[in-house]
């Protein structure tokens, strides 16, 4: 039976997504909703029409080509689209003479993506690469994960998965066996503010690692925290973080990934609203000031992936 999902894009000759040079494979679907997420197009499991209006040059090729009459002109006479009564079928993208309309996402087989990612075989080799899954959340699709991992380490290639965590255990506990390297992202240790940020608590990401730990005590495990200003980088969560981590016995360090404002514009092209505009990124020395609070618990800890 030939294996598909939904992928929104793959990422050549990476170096911050696990060691040596790699090929990242960034699938759609996620349970979470965090409030500074930089990839909206990641959220839903099925490819979504973007809008880019700056490109647009109102020709009204779309409009014609609509089959549902989600595209329509204003009395003003601009372009608008209704997203409710838009299906995502693509037609408006294929006929865009400017690229204005993107089809944010697509349907390949498991076969084709080991495809892409054999391209690039020679530089694993020689640099102690590899694949690694990331989204999105790669277990939000667990048969079409399945197939690459066990794929990629029929060829000899390392295998590697970043993961929010929330998961069901019997999803995870399969995945698990086919990694060489686990990213887990602990995004607050509050199980009440984890929900308001994410809509979701954390409890299952955080029993999820406990048995990681006993059931997979030989995976390494990297523990990434995105640093939000006002939102979690307070010194209580980032000791707990710490503390939890470090009782872990197979984390290798803990990476605190700054935040950056990288999707706002995905977030326009979807039709979305994005929470964070006022938000700061965080300094050079605040980061380094958090570091030196995990460090100070004997957390190996980098900044950046």
């Amino acid at each position: 039976m030939t294996v598909k999902g939904s992928i929104f894009k793959i990422d050549r000759f990476a170096i911050h997504e696990g060691p040596g040079i790699r090929t990242v494979v960034f699938m759609k679907g996620c349970p979470l909703r965090c409030s500074w997420c930089s990839s909206p197009e990641s959220h839903s499991l099925f490819p979504e029409m973007g809008y880019y209006a700056d490109r647009c040059v109102q020709c009204r090729e779309c409009v014609e080509a609509c089959p549902v009459k989600a595209i329509t002109v204003s009395p003003k006479g601009r372009i608008v689209t209704d997203i409710k009564r838009c299906d995502h079928c693509g037609e408006c993208v294929a006929i865009c003479p400017v690229g204005a309309r993107k089809l944010m996402g697509e349907v390949v087989t498991v076969e084709e993506v080991l495809l892409e990612i054999e391209k690039d075989s020679a530089f694993y080799h020689n640099s102690g690469g590899g694949i690694t899954l990331s989204g999105g959340e790669p277990t939000f699709q667990p048969e079409f994960a399945t197939g690459i991992l066990k794929g990629s380490l029929d060829r000899g290639f390392h295998t590697a998965m970043g993961t929010c965590g929330y998961v069901k255990w019997e999803i995870l506990d399969k995945l698990l066996p086919l990694l060489d390297l686990l990213y887990v992202d602990i995004k607050h240790m509050s199980s009440e503010k984890h929900r308001d940020l994410t809509g979701k608590s954390n409890d299952l990401i955080l029993m999820n690692l406990k048995r990681i730990e006993t059931n997979y005590p030989n995976l390494p495990l990297i523990v990434r925290i995105p640093i939000i200003p006002g939102v979690n980088d307070d010194d209580d969560n980032i000791i707990k973080t710490a503390k939890f981590a470090g009782r872990l016995k197979q984390v290798k360090r803990i990476e605190i990934l700054p935040y950056h404002r990288y999707g706002i514009s995905m977030y326009s092209a979807l039709f979305r609203d994005y929470s964070l505009v006022k938000v700061k990124i965080p300094t050079e020395e605040h980061l380094s000031e958090l570091a030196n609070i995990i460090h100070s618990y004997h957390v190996p800890v980098q900044i950046g992936g």
